[in-house]
């Protein structure tokens, strides 16, 4: 196990999970052809997830407006273009 990782066991609906949350990680919204940001940032693991998820905390840092989440659209806030999430 990683320095600093903590174990965490969460009650769901299914039973209990594990959670891994690792600190220290930067984070980086890459747009094309813009400068990125980095964030610092904690990356929490679960035994069951099987994509990766951005906390509300971590959009509203970098700004994310949200226009279709099914679909994956999104774009930055004060921004006109519409973008696609990649798969």
């Amino acid at each position: 196990m990683l320095d600093g990782t903590i174990v965490e066991t969460y009650k769901t609906a299914a039973g209990l999970m594990k959670a891994y949350r690792v600190g220290g990680a930067s984070t980086a919204l890459l747009i094309g052809g813009t400068e990125a940001r980095e964030v610092r940032t904690y990356v929490v693991v679960s035994e069951y997830a099987d994509e990766p998820l951005m906390s509300d905390q971590l959009a509203s840092e970098f700004g994310i407006v949200v226009e279709d989440p099914a679909r994956g659209l999104w774009k930055p806030k004060g921004e006109s273009v519409i973008r696609s999430s990649e798969r």
